[in-house]
């Protein structure tokens, strides 16, 4: 299971530097789902910093949020069904 984790991470930070913004989104909600990966936060940020227009001076960081959101609310499904 730790490949997979591994696979799932490096094809999203993969996908973040050359795929449109929803393709790591869609992989961040496959990660989050099956295991409790923080590392879905910094995959967030770094979306952020690569694909908002003026990523400096924008005050909200849009994907850096979503991915918390996700790791936050699919954490009582991940427990229901894998645990």
């Amino acid at each position: 299971m730790l490949y997979v984790r591994i696979s799932l991470a490096v094809a999203a930070i993969v996908s973040a530097l050359f795929f449109p913004p929803w393709v790591p989104l869609i992989l961040i909600g496959a990660l989050a789902l099956r295991f409790e990966a923080l590392e879905v936060l910094f995959i967030g940020l770094m979306i952020d910093f690569l694909w908002l227009p003026g990523a400096f001076f924008y005050p909200i960081p849009l994907f850096t949020i979503a991915a918390f959101l996700i790791l936050w609310g699919l954490e009582p499904l991940r427990r229901e069904l894998f645990v």
